[in-house]
C-alpha cells in the first residue's frame, strides 16, 4: 500500500491506496496535524511508500515527511510525482463516486462545482498516477 499526499498551505489531502490503485481511505487533514495524522493511518493500514504530488506547497511539506520517515520509519520510501490537473479529474472523481442530490441531478457536471473540498480525491489520483508511472503505465 502506499500513502498519497495532495499538499496544501491549510487543509492536506490524503488516501491510503491499494497496490492494483483502489482506495483504502481518505481523508482531509489540517496540514499542521499531517505528521500525526501519518503515524495513526500506518498504525491501521501499514504503508511502504509515500507519494506527494509536487505542487508548490510540497516544499513545506517534504521536510516534514521525511522526518517522520527517519525517526521511526526508515523502510518506508518517499517520492514525488506530477500534480498537473489534478484538482480538475479530482472534481470529476468527486462525482462519480458522490451522487448528487436535489437539483444538483438536473444540471450538467460541466456546470458545477462540488460543494466541498476535493482534496482526498485528489490524492487518490496523485497515488494512482504514482502506481501508473511504475507499472510503465499511463496515469
Amino acid at each position: 500500500m502506499i500513502f498519497a499526499i495532495d499538499p496544501g498551505s491549510e487543509k492536506t489531502g490524503t488516501a491510503v491506496v491499494s497496490e492494483d490503485g483502489s482506495l483504502v481511505t481518505k481523508a482531509i487533514v489540517p496540514t499542521p496535524e499531517l505528521g500525526d495524522y501519518l503515524s495513526r493511518v500506518y498504525e491501521t493500514h501499514p504503508f511502504s511508500h509515500i507519494v506527494m504530488g509536487d505542487g508548490t506547497n510540497h516544499k513545506k511539506l517534504q521536510p516534514l515527511v521525511e522526518q517522520w520517515i527517519a525517526r521511526d520509519h526508515q523502510d518506508i520510501t518517499f517520492s514525488l510525482t506530477d500534480e498537473k490537473f489534478t484538482t480538475v479529474e479530482g472534481r470529476k472523481l468527486y462525482f462519480k463516486y458522490t451522487p448528487r442530490r436535489g437539483w444538483r441531478r438536473f444540471v450538467p457536471l460541466s456546470f458545477q462545482y462540488p460543494p466541498e473540498p476535493v482534496d482526498d480525491f485528489v490524492a487518490w489520483i496523485i497515488g494512482r498516477r504514482y502506481l501508473a508511472k511504475q507499472r510503465g503505465g499511463n496515469p
